[in-house]
């Protein structure tokens, strides 16, 4: 197995590797409206669920307290999702992330260039992690606290439309591609010459 075929994670590119894309989820018009669509989808598929599953989703601590405890909760998720995805990406690269705020979004980015793979795992495991965790919560948590944790279920699954997105674009790439997400733009490089068009599973 050669490296150009199971690159390491790394500081730079190798240099016979050239830039192949750049994403802004922010500023691309067809990836922003990827991911309205996939929110909206999600939302959708949440609450059927809900329903299905017949959820009590009701609280008796009074409309402000609850109010006030969900918004503190989905700010607490927020700040815990981008600590995941810096987490991993630490791990994955041993390199330092940053953490940012780009109105609406938090964001966690960093100089590491990851395999494909690991900027995948990166970039879902934030919703993977505490989707599982989230879930569980709903049928063990007291009644009154149920409709909070389902408000954060949907701000964890719906709210992690960008990453499915990116993620998405992410796995088309073939397996020796590199990426680099430095919290503005995610920047993918593959080996200079014919590359394979997807995909090879790695």
């Amino acid at each position: 197995m050669n490296a150009r075929n199971d690159p390491k994670p790394a500081v730079a590119p190798p240099p016979d590797y050239r830039v192949h894309t750049r994403l802004d989820l922010k500023n691309d018009t067809r990836a922003v409206a990827a991911v309205r669509t996939v929110l909206v989808l999600t939302v959708a598929v949440l609450f059927g669920a809900a329903v299905l599953l017949d959820l009590p989703l009701r609280s008796g601590w009074g409309t402000a307290p609850t109010v006030v405890v969900t918004v503190v909760a989905c700010l607490g998720y927020l700040a815990v999702h981008e600590l995941t995805h810096g987490l991993v990406s630490r791990i994955l690269s041993g390199v330092r992330p940053t953490y940012a705020v780009r109105f609406p979004f938090l964001t966690t980015g960093s100089d590491a260039w990851l395999t494909r793979n690991a900027a995948v795992t990166v970039t879902l495991a934030p919703v993977a992690l505490w989707g599982a965790v989230l879930v569980a919560l709903l049928f063990t948590v007291p009644v009154d606290v149920v409709l909070t944790v389902f408000v954060v279920t949907v701000v964890n699954f719906a709210g992690s439309a960008g990453d499915y997105v990116q993620a998405g674009a992410l796995w088309r790439l073939p397996a020796s591609a590199l990426v680099q997400d430095n919290g503005h733009e995610t920047t993918t490089a593959v080996p200079a010459g014919p590359t394979p068009a997807g995909p090879t599973g790695r």
